[in-house]
């Protein structure tokens, strides 16, 4: 059943201990950095169906939709079908929550960006100029640049001789590793703040002597200096044959200093089986570890990404978390000691090579039977001149890289203005599907099919030319390519992030205070 509740009652789920809930919010991803609340999560209407159901995976859970009343009440109805049981929509949406004195924040990954800054504010987390990086290896001066991104992120730009690591959680699992000495200067960098600070102040928590720098502003204040930036492979860190004995003492002590427990198979297989609670079993190993060999059901989430996005990939609050890694635990632990000011819910290890017998239960929502076309239909009925619209449904990224002559580009929310335009054939992709969308458009009685196979074997050449959109493009947030746009956007966000200690002081949602071991 679905009830309306008030900004109050909200606020008190918030605040009730050992209660699992999902405040989500249902608008596209740019509409979503104009003002959301910090402990909500964005899954967009337009793809609710695909998601939710691995993100809120236990359909009692209490969820809270949070966002402007209509579009509430249109996915009240979506988790309602879903067989979600306990469902509730803010009254008034953001206007009521921001009328009873509660805050919206702007951006992405508010939290979590917050606690980076935090970090460097408290912890005295040290920082350095790309002048002086510079300098220093001019000089011939010992230092090694090691990048905290996940690997795509690398290959796509980098410093020059600055080491792929894959990603924050790896750094001192991968990157200590070409630390040549106790002198060496460690500088850690990513593509903005957050990334860096709380990697650089990762390695320093494991003890070591070396003086450890975040790079200031990242990448782009590298290339605002003069610097030379550079793309693609470059030089990336293979695994450690072998985890130093301090650092697994490391890893073990922040793991037990957290609470997170590790678990053996049979105590896994107990508490998965437990339906009473939400758990989440989330691997935090490099991508092609967990495509490897992983605990069966898990999902891959590299531990600095995770750290980085609580909102996006464990929306729901209270719930339990299982990280999966290797037998050393440093990468789960370099993780942990970040989560546990993010997630209040209980947090536990389990190795990747567990002989568990149980998966994590989640229940896929199920395609509707719609009307669909193959192929060679639509490229058949395109050559007639029939009267038909190709409605491309997939991420305006995709759709600029390569679209369908004459397809729109729309989502979800933009079909009802579609309807009348000939027939409309949705196009989706591997990740995207666009039945529910059409099932939509079919209780309308519109007229309209969805595409079952790929659009390159339509037989029309894709184009990059005319793009038409139904609608702006809102599922976009982050910089634009290289040139004057993204040096703007960037000088815009580091502003932003400048700004979160300040705007989240006294917010009980940012205190992390508390929760410092």
């Amino acid at each position: 059943m679905t009830t309306p509740i008030d900004a109050a009652e909200l606020r008190r789920l918030i605040d009730e201990p050992d209660r699992e809930l999902a405040i989500l919010d249902l608008r596209p991803p740019l509409v979503r950095t104009q003002g959301h609340p910090a402990l909500s999560g964005g899954i967009p209407l337009h793809d609710l169906e695909q998601r939710v159901t691995t993100l809120v995976p236990r359909r009692g859970t209490t969820v809270v939709l949070a966002s402007e009343p209509d579009l509430d009440a249109r996915g009240a109805e979506v988790l309602a079908r879903l067989g979600y049981t306990d469902v509730r929509v803010l009254r008034d949406g953001l206007a009521g929550w921001s009328a009873a004195g509660e805050r919206l924040y702007t951006g992405t990954n508010v939290r979590s960006k917050t606690l980076g800054e935090w970090i460097e504010a408290e912890l005295g987390t040290r920082t350095v100029d790309s002048e002086t990086v510079a300098r220093w290896r001019e000089a011939g001066e010992d230092v090694v640049v090691l990048d905290s991104r996940p690997h795509e992120e690398y290959v796509h730009h980098h410093i020059p001789g600055g080491l792929d690591t894959g990603g924050g959680a790896e750094l001192a699992f991968r990157g200590l590793a070409a630390v040549t000495g106790p002198a060496t200067r460690i500088v850690v960098n990513c593509a903005g703040r957050t990334r860096g600070i709380v990697g650089a102040q990762s390695l320093v928590n494991t003890g070591i002597v070396n003086p450890v720098y975040s790079l200031h502003n990242g990448t782009p204040a590298w290339g605002w200096a003069g610097l030379r930036v550079e793309d693609g492979p470059g030089t990336p860190l293979p695994a450690p044959v072998e985890v130093p004995d301090d650092l697994r003492k490391w890893a073990q002590q922040t793991l037990d200093s957290a609470g997170a427990t590790v678990l053996d198979a049979v105590a896994y297989d107990a508490l998965v089986a437990d339906a009473r609670r939400t758990t989440y079993v989330i691997d935090v190993r490099r991508p092609e570890e967990h495509a490897a060999g992983s605990v069966p059901g898990a999902r891959s989430v590299q531990g600095g990404q995770l750290v980085q996005g609580t909102d996006e990939h464990l929306p729901v609050l209270g719930a339990r978390v299982v990280l999966v890694d290797t037998e050393d635990l440093l990468r789960s632990a370099s993780t942990v000691q970040w989560l546990r000011y993010l997630h209040d819910g209980p947090v536990h290890v389990i190795t990747h090579d567990a002989p568990v017998t149980r998966r994590p239960e989640t229940t896929p929502a199920a395609r509707p039977e719609v009307p669909t076309v193959s192929a060679a239909e639509l490229g058949a009925a395109l050559a007639s001149g029939r009267e038909l619209t190709v409605v491309d449904l997939r991420p305006s990224r995709e759709y600029a890289a390569g679209h369908l002559p004459g397809a729109v580009h729309a989502r979800r929310e933009h079909l009802a203005g579609l309807v009348g335009r000939g027939r409309l054939v949705l196009v989706g992709s591997a990740s995207y599907a666009p039945h529910f969308a059409a099932a939509d458009l079919l209780a309308a009685e519109a007229d309209v099919a969805v595409l079952t196979d790929d659009l390159a074997d339509v037989g029309v050449p894709l184009t990059t030319a005319d793009p038409q959109h139904a609608g702006e493009v809102v599922d976009e947030v982050g910089p634009p390519e290289f040139g004057p746009e993204r040096d703007r956007w960037y000088r815009e966000y580091f502003e932003w992030e400048y700004s979160l200690v300040p705007a989240s002081t006294g917010d009980p949602d940012f205190a992390f205070e508390e929760k410092r071991p």
